[in-house]
């Protein structure tokens, strides 16, 4: 088990990575237009 992870981890880092940013993508592109409407 312990070597199943060790072989998967850097993958499942670098999915989760991937997924992370598309979903802070959009809400960083919203805040964003938020604070360009501030001003």
């Amino acid at each position: 088990m312990t070597h199943f992870l060790m072989f998967y981890a850097p993958f499942i880092v670098l999915i989760g990575g991937i997924v992370l940013a598309f979903v802070i993508a959009p809400m960083d592109e919203a805040v964003r237009k938020q604070i360009e409407d501030e001003k």
